[in-house]
């Protein structure tokens, strides 16, 4: 081979290295596009599973995550486009990823806010319900409620300085845990008393009851310290089995026991007649069973006729239950109707009269003791019949609060007999109990208390004839400011409303129910919740009473706004 042959063979090895070279580099150029533009997605996703984290860190459940976590595996898991010709394809490819990446950034934080908004409203309601469950064991002596005032009192704070869902979840459980223990401790006392009661039948019959009263003791240490559900439902299961003990040693004193138990059975009747029952039936069991009793010879003759005197006796406690219910609610109807006949507002502009009482009537908490009646005859349970009772007595004690007030010439800036009475059945008058706003209805007045205090008070227009103000015990589960107001009601009715701005706004009871500011109202205080002219000019929004909310003038609640905070207790009278 000549040396000319191999120069030429040389060349042509030169030439074509240069070719695959060049070929090389252009492919890396094709598929890797601009290295900035890869760089930005990169970062764009580093950001993406920081924020993820950071989401997961703070209480986004992983859960409401997933679809973004999934979405994101699926961009990674695309490939670049290959071509020869141009990197372009491939800076677009990246480009696109970056706003994918960011895209589904912005779904995170809008994810992060969302989850704390509704945890926050949520743990709001919890705390309500832990309010409303310890106000009623509060109004029955429970000095047990003190350890669940304490409670409440904590999760409040909590609430206040609260920032994270993962804190809202805390704040939900242990609020849920506590009125959960609230509940349980009403059983738990029930037991308590029938094992008192079965002690003292044992002693009034000559029968030693030291090791049970050791019993009912430990049993009532217990009782008191408990703060937990756990420790509610162990004490109810040992109560269980050391009354099923003590119900067996009864039999011994079954003579005796049977003779007082006829006593309660006749007194029962006494009672079912005041309730307007029909208690034929009943007399005639309690002469069998005071026949049979003075007839038994033998233990088996007494536990014969024990049981079937339980059994009459267990028969006519649902009449009692029901019976009283009935009563308690025509109670309530009369005098709802009777005073509302003899305290009437007559009205100058639509020269109608309106009784003063109304919120307490069809339109307001009038239906809800017969809705409570009614779920209990639905179910024939004692326990519904007596939260029956409950809800028409507690509509009651406000009805006679407002009744009082109307009597009261106390001036409207100064605390009323009334005020006071109802804050000391809630347990939230005196030192440490914190803020209280109290509605007076029949003087359209609001009284801001603190700590048994009273520090301002304001006219207000309260809820108008269709739609009134809920009286009841309430607390403050929203604040916002500013926001805007708009209407549940379809434009073709007449409660119907555009899009509203507030500047303050305060809710007291779900369903919309808020202290706010009616700029479009001059005139406050009596009178105004009933049709009327206003001076600044009467609208169809101004020339009657609110739609259940508390409207107030714009600078008096820009005063009162700033110092309620959530939880602040609401009496409504």
């Amino acid at each position: 081979m000549t040396s000319f042959t191999i120069a030429r063979r040389r060349a042509k090895n030169s030439i074509l290295a240069v070719s695959i070279f060049m070929v090389v580099m252009l492919l890396l150029s094709a598929c890797g596009g601009d290295p900035q533009t890869q760089q930005k997605a990169d970062a764009s996703k580093t950001d993406l599973n920081r924020l993820i984290s950071q989401a997961q860190g703070i209480g986004v459940p992983t859960t409401i995550l997933k679809p973004i976590i999934q979405q994101e595996s699926a961009i990674t898991n695309t490939r670049a486009p290959f071509t020869i010709f141009s990197g372009q394809p491939a800076t677009d490819y990246y480009s696109n990823l970056t706003q994918r990446y960011q895209l589904l950034t912005v779904q995170v934080r809008g994810l992060e806010t969302q989850v704390t908004q509704q945890y926050d409203y949520q743990a709001a309601l919890d705390i309500q319900d832990l309010e409303n469950a310890l106000a009623q064991r509060q109004a029955q002596n429970f000095t047990e409620a003190k350890t669940f005032a304490n409670q409440l009192k904590q999760y409040q704070n909590q609430l206040a300085k609260a920032q994270y869902p993962k804190d809202y979840t805390q704040i939900s459980t242990n609020a849920k845990q506590s009125t959960l223990a609230l509940h349980l401790l009403g059983p738990a006392y029930n037991d308590l008393v029938t094992m008192q009661g079965n002690i003292k039948q044992l002693h009034a019959s000559h029968v030693d009851t030291t090791a049970l009263n050791q019993q009912y003791q430990q049993g009532l240490q217990l009782f008191r310290n408990a703060s937990k559900p756990e420790d509610f439902s162990q004490l109810i299961s040992q109560l269980t089995t050391q009354l099923q003990a003590t119900e067996d040693f009864s039999t011994q004193a079954i003579p005796y026991i049977g003779a007082a138990k006829l006593q309660e059975f006749s007194a029962d009747l006494v009672q079912l007649k005041q309730y307007d029952q029909n208690t034929a039936s009943y007399q005639q069991r309690l002469n069998a069973d005071q026949t049979a009793l003075a007839q038994a010879k033998s233990i088996s003759d007494y536990l014969k006729v024990s049981s079937q005197i339980d059994h009459d006796i267990s028969s006519v406690q649902y009449a009692m239950t029901s019976g009283y219910a009935s009563y308690v609610l025509k109670q309530y109807n009369q005098e709802v109707a009777s005073w509302g006949n003899s305290h009437q507002y007559h009205d100058p502009v639509d020269g109608q009269a309106y009784n003063l009482d109304y919120e307490y009537g069809a339109y307001g908490t009038g239906p809800d003791g017969n809705a409570a009646l009614q779920y209990a005859q639905s179910t024939q349970q004692p326990s519904d019949f007596q939260a029956a009772v409950d809800v028409i007595n507690g509509n009651l004690l406000h009805l006679r609060a407002m009744e009082a007030d109307y009597s009261d010439k106390t001036p409207y800036n100064q605390s009323h007999a009334a005020d006071i009475q109802l804050m000391k059945h809630y347990n939230v008058y005196g030192p440490n109990s914190g803020q209280v706003l109290v509605v007076s209805l029949i003087e359209q007045t609001l009284r801001y208390y603190n700590n048994g205090k009273l520090i301002r008070s304001f006219h207000v227009v309260t809820g108008q004839y269709m739609k009134p103000s809920p009286p009841g015990f309430w607390s403050i589960i929203l604040r916002q400011s500013p926001t805007k107001f708009k209407s549940s009601e379809p434009q073709s009715s007449v409660f119907w409303y555009p899009p509203t701005p507030i500047q303050y706004a305060l809710e007291y009871h779900s369903g919309g129910y808020f202290f706010h500011d009616a700029w479009w109202r001059a005139d406050f205080g009596p009178g105004n919740n009933f049709p009327h002219n206003d001076s600044s000019g009467t609208t169809s929004f101004n020339d009657n009473g609110s739609h259940g909310c508390v409207n107030m003038n714009t600078n008096d609640i820009a005063w009162l706004y700033p110092q309620i905070s959530y939880g602040a207790s609401v009496i409504m009278y």
